[in-house]
Formats: structure tokens, sequence, C-alpha cells
């Protein structure tokens, strides 16, 4: 018996070529076929940059904003970011923390394994 146009409510997983998904829900990407791709500690410091300004009270230092480490498929982040006044400093930072992990992680497919940030101004 054929069955067609059965609707289900849950869709099933894409599968990306190159990627495999680790135990804890994670996807990994395997080694490119066609050659390395390098990406630069500069680059990756302009994209934790940018990511600062995208999270609701906190906006990138002026003066040199991210510093970054990278070895291998692993990267450390200073950043120095401002702080809108009166809101919670270590809140803020937190939130600033996990944006810049996750955007990072996702536009470099490289793991951020330790973030320090520096509160250099409260803005009011």
């Amino acid at each position: 018996m054929i069955v067609v146009g059965v609707r289900s409510d849950t869709v099933p997983r894409q599968r990306m070529p190159g990627v495999r998904e680790r135990p804890d829900g994670r996807h990994v990407r395997g080694r490119d076929p066609g050659g390395n791709t390098d990406i630069p500690g500069a680059v990756i410091g302009k994209i934790a940059a940018r990511a600062v300004g995208e999270v609701p009270g906190a906006r990138s230092s002026r003066s040199r904003a991210a510093r970054t480490r990278v070895s291998g498929e692993v990267v450390l982040l200073r950043l120095r970011i401002d702080v809108d006044y009166p809101l919670p400093v270590r809140r803020v930072a937190g939130a600033v923390r996990e944006h810049v992990k996750s955007r990072v992680e996702r536009i470099t497919g490289k793991q951020v394994n330790h973030i320090d940030i520096e509160i250099s101004e409260l803005v009011r």
C-alpha cells in the first residue's frame, strides 16, 4: 500500500554533508575535503565585537573592543564593553558572554572555550 501526502507533526532532521551530531546535540563539522579554511583572530574579534552590540544594554568599547587568541579550533576572547547605567552589570556581562559564544561558534565553527569581559564604562 502506497500512502501519498501524509502529514506528520515532526519534520525529520536534515543531514548536511560533512556535519555530524554529537551526543549532546551539537553539530561538529568534519574536515573540509576541498582544503583548509583559515579564519584569522582579527576576523573572529570583529565578529565578537559586533555580537556584543546585539545584546540589549551593552556595546563594544571604542578602543581595543576584542582581543582573540586562536589555537587550532579553540578560541579565547577578551572583550571590553560599555554597559548602560543602571542595568545590573553581572547580568549584562553574562548575557554578552552567552550571545558572543553562540554567535562566534555558529559563524566560524570553532569552539569558544573562554571569554574574559572587562567593563570599561557605565553609559547613561
